[in-house]
């Protein structure tokens, strides 16, 4: 079966660059994505990370719905123990009846932060996530009057406005644990291959396994996010992926730096002591979609949410066509 394409996008900085150009380069790869077949695109919540211009999700799917017609926008994600459930619960109503039928909450259970920034940003923290998703859908559920809150709910008196239809909601992971609390939740999983590449099998099968219907998600459903880049051949594209593997040098030792641009990239993994590690898969728009549907096959992935990140718009939104057009062609001989 053909896996769903949609895009992931963290707004990445390059060096010499301004974080208003990396946003308006998210707003014109949305529109790009909006014009193919991509299903969700989604933006990220980073903080102190001079590498991304994504800090605010809520704020940046807002002005992408109103630059775009029918794709559907998407956190991954928004980090909830930084907030109030309940504040999260309104910014999801207030997009839902904005744009009925087009937003989704992916929501993290990390603070998308290093220690003192995630102290800064004055949230409950990671250890209450259990209880603070639990609110947050129960919040949900009653501001769509789906499932109101029962007289002894400490919530009770309490709405979460607008009323009227919910955003859809998924559960961000990185390890077949939190896969397997999200599966008890009866929530929508996205699995971060680009954080534990080659992992996805292992926290797929125990979301699987925990899964539990809920008003939410009457049927386990997840994705996969990972980096791709694709281009006309195997060399171009391995030439394209220079900043990509030259940024995840650098985050190995602990450093959050812009991306550089694809000749100072070359030029630092030439000079490096170490190799890059591998990150994602990379090649001909050919090549990147047979991998996918043999992930998809080997993981029973529904969706993928594609990363693609060069030094270049048209070759970024080059890269996502490429796939999507590989993709069609090699379903449709296969149909």
């Amino acid at each position: 079966m053909k896996p769903t394409l949609s895009i992931l996008d963290p707004s990445p900085i390059f060096e010499g660059r301004s974080a208003a150009a990396a946003l308006n380069e998210t707003r014109a790869l949305a529109q790009a994505a909006d014009a193919m077949n991509y299903r969700a695109y989604w933006v990220q919540e980073h903080h102190n990370a001079s590498s991304f211009a994504g800090t605010t999700p809520e704020v940046l799917m807002a002005d992408l719905a109103a630059r775009t017609a029918r794709i559907a926008l998407g956190s991954g994600g928004i980090m909830l123990p930084n907030y109030s459930p309940l504040k999260v619960a309104e910014w999801g109503q207030t997009l839902a009846q904005l744009y009925p039928g087009r937003i989704e909450i992916g929501l993290g259970r990390a603070t998308g932060a290093d220690p003192r920034a995630s102290a800064a940003l004055l949230g409950p923290g990671g250890q209450n996530f259990p209880t603070m998703l639990r609110m947050l859908m129960d919040w949900m559920l009653d501001a769509s009057g789906e499932a109101h809150f029962p007289d002894n709910h400490r919530a009770r008196g309490i709405a979460a406005n607008p009323s009227g239809p919910r955003p859809d909601l998924w559960m961000l992971c990185s390890s077949p644990a939190s896969a397997a609390f999200a599966g008890q939740m009866g929530v929508k999983l996205a699995f971060a291959d680009f954080l534990n590449p080659g992992g996805a099998k292992d926290a797929l099968d125990a979301y699987h396994d925990a899964f539990e219907p809920s008003p939410f998600c009457s049927e386990p459903y997840a994705g996969v996010g990972l980096v791709v880049l694709a281009a006309e051949t195997e060399a171009e594209a391995d030439r394209l992926a220079a900043p990509i593997r030259a940024w995840a040098l650098g985050r190995a030792t602990g450093k959050f730096k812009p991306y550089l641009d694809t000749d100072a990239a070359l030029d630092a993994l030439h000079r490096a002591p170490l190799e890059p590690p591998q990150r994602g898969i990379i090649g001909t728009g050919e090549t990147v979609a047979q991998r996918l549907l043999q992930t998809a096959q080997d993981s029973h992935a529904s969706e993928f949410f594609l990363l693609s990140i060069t030094d270049n718009l048209e070759t970024r939104i080059n890269s996502y066509r490429l796939i999507e057009q590989a993709m069609s062609n090699i379903t449709a001989v296969s149909a």
